[in-house]
């Protein structure tokens, strides 16, 4: 899968171990090991569960979700919220 295609916000699923979540960072390495950052959904129990690093030839889009902006002040906000001042 092209890095192009991953995007802040998208669901995306690990096509070796199964974890799935939301994408929440994107490493782009000199080197070319590009890796996205996955945080997955609470558990059964209502606990959190840890976020873990994937090489991106690994992830496959699941489904777009709602694309994450960064403000200019820093942080980052959902694309239907009002931009902040």
């Amino acid at each position: 899968m092209q890095t192009q295609e991953i995007k802040f916000g998208n669901l995306v699923k690990d096509t070796v171990t199964g974890f799935e979540g939301i994408v929440t960072a994107l490493a782009q390495y000199a080197t070319g090991c590009n890796q996205v950052l996955v945080q997955p959904t609470i558990d059964k129990d209502g606990k959190w569960v840890d976020l873990h690093w994937f090489d991106i030839e690994r992830i496959e889009l699941v489904s777009n979700g709602k694309s994450i902006k960064t403000s200019p002040t820093g942080g980052a906000r959902h694309s239907d919220s009002p931009p902040t001042r």
